[in-house]
């Protein structure tokens, strides 16, 4: 078990797959080597969690899980680092699953290197870690270095044209997934140009003790109205999910929605504000907390909070996978085994993600509904201009 009386930077140090797992539950601002060694050296494990209204124990208990799969799974991802192959996979997994995930790819590296003679090179490195990787990557991208097959969780990176949109443009990809479950086939995309595995959606996890005598929020319309003003957790460390909530609240409520947004969070509890606090006792705790479905295992048996999903759906961040249509015949396989029963149960069942094959049962609870924007509208969006001015647009109100 891990001790909660270690410092962040400890972590870091000491367990590396959990410290993964730490940034990607809003503690991104330790991403930031200068912000580790500083306040990281001080800021106890225990403090930091409590900060962001965690139970303690059942975190470290999701930190310790992570460290016996990583403990199986060393060997995997030092092979991964060097390969080099006939067939190229890319891309992010979610840090929850990205260990099991490997052993299984590896596996099928190895069964399609026996069956076929043909080598798979495989990159995927955990979602807490990538955005730097991402700009690097897949920023600019050119048409000769785009990979077989890319995975990732993701909004922007996919449809903006400064990266992937480009390409789709051009008729690059080709859905290559199967059958979908009912209440997820708004997910696939009717030009059949995005295949999509999974999603990583976004509820709401109420404090009951700190909401008061407001009534539990029901709805996103209810996150953004005048009683939650400065009451709210963002997940703004989340890159991706955070994006997704931008685009999808415009989408819904439009600019001034967005504007509400930023005044519902809690100033106390954006990452950079957490490294002042860090180490001080801070009166303000979120009565809301908009966080991963995943992380409300955590949480199970608590009588303190009440996991919401949301009446107009939960709002997701998609797990795509693009998939080269010229080299269909070579890559149908891979992309098969990644949408596949297995690797389906891995994400929904370990990790909580739920996924579109209808194969998998995701196990959700009996009212959860997914909010998506719709594909006429994304693709009548430049997604990189729009994100631009919502992120914009949100910060000016923060400031104000």
């Amino acid at each position: 078990m891990i001790n909660a009386n270690i410092t962040v930077y400890e972590l870091s140090k000491q367990h590396p797959a959990a410290f993964s797992l730490f940034l990607s539950k809003g503690f991104d601002n330790f991403k930031d080597d200068k912000t580790l060694a500083s306040a990281g050296k001080f800021l106890k494990l225990e403090t930091a969690i409590k900060q962001k209204n965690y139970d303690v124990q059942t975190f470290l208990n999701s930190l310790a899980e992570i460290e016996k799969n990583n403990d199986a799974s060393v060997d995997v991802t030092l092979k991964e680092q060097t390969k080099k192959g006939d067939i190229t996979l890319k891309g992010l997994l979610p840090c929850p699953v990205r260990l099991p995930l490997l052993e299984k790819i590896d596996a099928f590296a190895n069964e399609v290197k026996e069956q076929t003679g043909l080598s798979v090179a495989y990159d995927f490195i955990a979602a807490a870690q990538g955005q730097g990787w991402l700009e690097e990557n897949v920023v600019g991208i050119k048409a000769e270095n785009v990979p077989d097959l890319f995975v990732s969780a993701g909004f922007d990176v996919f449809f903006d044209e400064r990266s992937f949109g480009q390409h789709v443009k051009n008729g690059m990809f080709e859905d290559m997934t199967g059958e979908c479950h009912d209440y997820l086939a708004q997910m696939k995309d009717p030009r059949g140009n995005y295949g999509m595995v999974g999603v990583v959606p976004a509820v709401f996890m109420v404090n009951l003790d700190a909401l008061g005598e407001r009534e539990v929020p029901k709805s996103w319309a209810d996150i953004l109205s005048p009683a939650f003003e400065n009451s709210v957790s963002l997940p703004v460390g989340d890159f991706d999910l955070f994006n997704s909530l931008l685009v999808h609240i415009h989408h819904m409520f439009g600019d001034e929605g967005v504007e509400k947004l930023a005044k519902s969070m809690i100033m106390s509890m954006h990452p950079a504000q957490m490294v002042k606090n860090a180490g001080k006792k801070t009166e303000a705790k979120p009565a809301v907390t908009i966080m991963p479905y995943f992380f409300t295992k955590m949480l199970f048996g608590s009588k303190s909070v009440a996991i919401v999903w949301p009446e107009e759906g939960s709002i997701v961040s998609p797990v795509f996978m693009l998939t080269r249509k010229d080299r269909k015949d070579i890559i149908k396989p891979a992309a098969d085994f990644l949408y596949g029963k297995e690797t389906g149960e891995i994400m929904a069942h370990k990790g909580l993600f739920p996924v579109l094959n209808k194969e998998v049962d995701n196990r959700l609870p009996a009212d959860a509904k997914f909010c998506w924007m719709g594909w006429d509208a994304i693709y009548a969006t430049d997604m990189g201009s729009l994100l631009e001015r919502l992120n914009s647009l949100f910060n000016s109100k923060l400031e104000a």
